[in-house]
């Protein structure tokens, strides 16, 4: 994590624990998770990549041709990042941009890696703000 801002852990954003704390209270989970890597809904929302693909329809249908293109692996993390921020905290608004729990971003990047090339090569863009 290259700013000190990345470097939040899931149980420190408040968007996170009312997640967990909704989810408990509408039994949906029996106890909150200690982690977001370990709910339920982390993987199905945002690691699926049948959902992505779901999603990505979406993304490039609001916003065309200025939607991100890329390779694969870098849209699948695109998409997985917003799939985290519409999950826990709805909409934020156009060019709004909040950093992600670390917790959420490494398990993301581990799981749509860059192919050919170990972890601990690739280096990632990592948080910018819009104006950035």
């Amino acid at each position: 994590m290259k700013r000190e801002e990345e470097g939040i852990f899931c149980q420190e954003v408040d968007a996170v624990r009312d997640k967990f704390f909704e989810d408990v209270r509408e039994e949906r989970l029996q106890a909150e998770p200690r982690c977001i890597k370990q709910h339920p809904g982390f993987e199905a929302v945002c690691l699926n990549v049948w959902v992505l693909q779901t999603a990505w329809l979406q993304y490039k249908q609001q916003y065309g041709s200025s939607a991100y293109e890329g390779p694969e692996h870098k849209k699948n993390r695109h998409i997985a990042y917003r799939q985290v921020v519409r999950w826990c905290w709805g909409t934020l608004g156009q060019n709004i941009r909040i950093p992600l729990p670390s917790c959420a971003v490494n398990c993301t990047c581990a799981h749509f890696p860059e192919p050919n090339q170990l972890e601990e090569d690739t280096v990632f863009t990592g948080f910018t703000y819009a104006d950035e």
